[in-house]
């Protein structure tokens, strides 16, 4: 999955407003935009991606447009969300901070 989801130029991520600080949408692991200023999702996606508020259609319409006629954006962006992806989403990465975190609380 993760090399068909590579072959895209652009991903789609809208997220309703009233999940916006409930979950981590588990698309964004394979894709890496729809979200509330602020919340853990636009934190995230705003290194990587374009945030657009929810529910903004004609935000969300121009910011593909912009991604669609930018490829110097596109291609920088992606490359920050494969560095996230690599620096945060990784196994070794989750376990290595799950690992620090147990040894913390352990002592």
């Amino acid at each position: 999955m993760p090399d068909l989801l590579a072959t895209a130029d652009i991903h789609l991520l809208p997220q309703k407003a009233e999940a916006a600080d409930l979950v981590m949408p588990s698309k964004l692991t394979g894709m890496l935009a729809s979200a509330h200023a602020g919340t853990e999702l636009a934190t995230v996606v705003q290194t990587c991606g374009l945030v657009v508020p929810p529910g903004d259609a004609k935000a969300f319409a121009h910011a593909v447009r912009g991604l669609a006629g930018d490829w110097a954006l596109r291609e920088r962006l992606g490359a920050a969300g494969y560095l996230y992806a690599q620096a945060h989403l990784d196994r070794e990465a989750v376990l290595g901070v799950f690992e620090a975190q147990l040894n913390f609380l352990l002592g």
